[in-house]
Parts: C-alpha cells; structure tokens; sequence
C-alpha cells in the first residue's frame, strides 16, 4: 500500500509539474516576443522547438545498435507532432498563422522532404549525409539567433529615440526562465507516464496495451501540454512553433548525431509506408498554413489521420 501511495502522489506531482511548466513556459516566451521584437514563432523555434530529449533518445538506441529504433522514433515522432500535438493545440482553440509561421512551415517541409530522399535513396544515414544534416541544422540555429539579435537591436534603437528604458529582467534570464518552464514539462511528463506505467501494472493491463496508450502517450505528452498551454493562453506562434521546430530538429540534429556515432542502415522495405505518410502530411499541413487562421475542423481532421495512422500499424500492418 505505501508503493501505490508513492505512486499516487509521484501522479499528482506530475500533473502540477506539468502545470506549473506550461504556464511559466507560455508566459516568459510571450514576454520574450514582446522584449525582443521577434515573433512568438521564433521564440518557439529556439526553446521548445529544440528537441534535446529526443536527441538524446535517439543517439542511445544508435550507441546500442538500435539503428531501426532511432530512425524510427525520428518519423514516428515528427507524424505524431503534427497530426497529434498540433492537432490537440487547434482543437483547444484556433490558431492565427503569421508570415514566419508560412515562411518556416516550407522551411520544414523541404528538410523533410531532403531527409527522406536520403534514407529512401541510401538505405540509411552515412556518416558524411550525418555531418551535413548537422551543418544544416547549425545554420538554421544561427538564422534564428540573428532574427533575435536584429530584433532586440531594432527594439533598443526605438527605446532610444523615445527615451524609454529597459525592464530589469534582462532577456537571458526570461530565456533560462523558459527553458526551466520546459525543464519542468518534461519532468511532469515523466513522473505521469512512471506512475500510469505502475498502476497499468497493478491493474494487471497488458505490456501491450501500456505501449499503446500510455507510452505513446508520455512520448509526446511534453508537445501536447505546450500546444494547449499556448492554444489556450493565444500564444499562437508557440503552437505553430512547436510543431515546426520540433519536426525541422528531429530530421537533422539528432539523425546527423546518430550518424556520426554509427552510420544508420535501414531496410527501405520498413519505410515504404511511414516515409511516404511522413512527406504527405508535412505537404498537408504546409498547405494548410496559407490560411491566416487554423481552426477546431483542421484539427479534428489531422487527429482523424493520426488515429486511421495508429489503426493501420497497430492493426492491419
């Protein structure tokens, strides 16, 4: 009994973890965007859009040989992040989509449709296609970090000429700020998914069922809270962001890291399905964003994708 009570309250923990995370998370990137000049999509593309757990799995299954693992957490996640994640942000309200919304959206889907004509025509990730999938997303951090820094240089030029001054909290601390918002979402989602695992067991569910629902669930379940979190609070640009970013960081850092560990050699036969659903969808939603405003339809709709998608794998594949 004092297990199920640990994991209780390890439950509860987790939830106000994921609260508390998202909140100050929303809040300081909101805060960031207005300090900077810069759009909340920016903002977003250098905090959540940066997906260093993901990295992190990624480089331990190619260090343990798990080379079919770590190729195919990357599609598997980045499906899941825009029929799942962004989907559930539209669903808690619509979005509006702003000019760097479209301007990164074709950014992520030419990335994607680079990286699959190179697993799809190497079989794999080499070593030399990993360090340029690394050079690639250095360049891409650096166009974010100068849009930051032309925006702050053009909000003190106007501060300046008004005679305005500065507020205290300097930008570099609403950036730790931010990040320890995301550092708390991820802790949240571990200590939920933990104790959901647990009491799955204690119930006696299934492995089976545990993978399906709740580890599925806990992998993306730090995007989910953040779409809704900025969905609800109209952050906009930060359910946009996180979809886009985390997609565009997915295909080069961690597969370039992999890489350069141990090259990734996959059967094409394995991704004669998901790659294709993989470019299908980011051409979808790129489409999509040439809307100015993304409602609760275009979620129930690329929601409904995810779960014929889930239907298919798990069932008739």
């Amino acid at each position: 009994m004092p297990v199920v009570m640990g994991y209780g309250l390890l439950f509860v923990l987790g939830l106000a973890l994921l609260e508390r995370g998202a909140d100050l998370f929303t809040d300081q990137v909101g805060e960031l965007a207005e300090r900077t000049g810069v759009s909340e999509t920016v903002i977003g593309l250098l905090t959540a859009g940066i997906e260093w757990e993901e990295t992190l799995v990624v480089v331990l299954a190619a260090l343990r040989g798990s080379v079919g693992i770590a190729v195919g957490d990357v599609i598997g996640s980045n499906i899941a992040n825009l029929s799942g994640s962004f989907a559930v942000g539209l669903l808690a309200r619509p979005v509006n989509i702003t000019k760097d919304d479209r301007r990164y959206s074709w950014l992520m889907l030419a990335v994607t449709v680079l990286v699959s004509a190179l697993l799809w025509w190497q079989g794999g990730v080499s070593r030399a296609t990993g360090g340029m999938l690394v050079t690639l997303f250095a360049i891409y951090l650096a166009s974010l970090l100068i849009s930051l820094r032309l925006g702050v240089l053009q909000v003190r030029l106007e501060q300046d000429e008004e005679g305005g001054r500065e507020k205290k909290q300097s930008i570099a601390l609403l950036f730790l700020l931010a990040l320890g918002g995301l550092a708390l979402i991820i802790l949240g989602a571990e200590a939920v998914i933990r104790s959901a695992v647990y009491f799955a067991a204690w119930l006696h569910v299934s492995e089976f069922v545990i993978g399906l629902t709740l580890v599925a669930v806990g992998t993306t379940l730090p995007d989910n809270v953040i779409a809704i979190a900025g969905a609800l609070k109209g952050r906009s640009g930060i359910v946009t962001a996180n979809a886009i970013g985390s997609n565009i960081c997915n295909l080069l850092l961690p597969l370039g890291i992999a890489a350069l560990v141990r090259p990734l050699s996959v059967d094409t036969a394995t991704l004669a399905f998901d790659l294709p659903v993989l470019v299908g969808l980011t051409a979808l939603v790129t489409l999509f964003f040439n809307r100015p405003r993304l409602g609760r339809g275009t979620g129930a709709l690329l929601l409904s994708l995810y779960v014929l998608y889930l239907l298919y794998n798990f069932v008739l594949k």
